[in-house]
């Protein structure tokens, strides 16, 4: 079995995360109303978490968990497992996710938070993979291009493990 390939360590994902933010903060600076941070659960959690301390506009933070991978394959269906407990209505909303592949997942989120009235939905990707075909939707903010490969590392699972790598890596 071959070792594992780190495409980004530590240091190039923050650095990332910091330019994410810094788009981030531009385009929210003027805003009445703290920016509402949905976090997709699970992958989305490390970034979030490295990527909130470095906004600078007023925010309030929930999250939602939809899949549509089961026993790490995916499925046609998304699962919504939890979904958010702030109102969405009228709130301008910043959903954070690890990867955009497909974009099935994230589409239909976004389509979710457009149809409980938010004021507007952008989304904040840690990873893009470059798949042969353009995912169904385009990440606002976007941190880093991944081949199209199985990646894991920084939220990203391994059959729900490795989590926790420090870094991003492709088997």
């Amino acid at each position: 079995m071959s070792q594992p390939e780190c495409l980004y360590n530590l240091a190039e994902i923050d650095a990332a995360l910091d330019s994410m933010a810094a788009q981030i903060n531009a385009d929210y600076a003027d805003q009445l109303q703290p920016l509402l941070v949905l976090v997709l659960l699970k992958g989305a959690l490390v970034t979030a978490g490295a990527l909130l301390p470095k906004l600078t506009v007023p925010v309030e933070v929930d999250y939602l968990h939809a899949s549509r991978y089961r026993d790490n394959s995916a499925a046609d269906q998304l699962r919504w497992l939890a979904k958010p407990q702030t109102d969405l209505s009228g709130r301008d909303l910043l959903i954070v996710d690890d990867i955009l592949d497909q974009g099935i997942t994230l589409r239909e989120v976004v389509k979710y938070c457009l149809e409980c009235q938010a004021s507007s939905v952008a989304t904040a990707v840690l990873a893009h993979k470059q798949l042969p075909q353009p995912a169904l939707v385009a990440a606002d903010y976007l941190g880093l291009q991944v081949p199209d490969r199985y990646v894991y590392g920084f939220g990203m699972d391994n059959a729900e493990r490795d989590r926790n790598a420090p870094g991003i890596f492709a088997l």
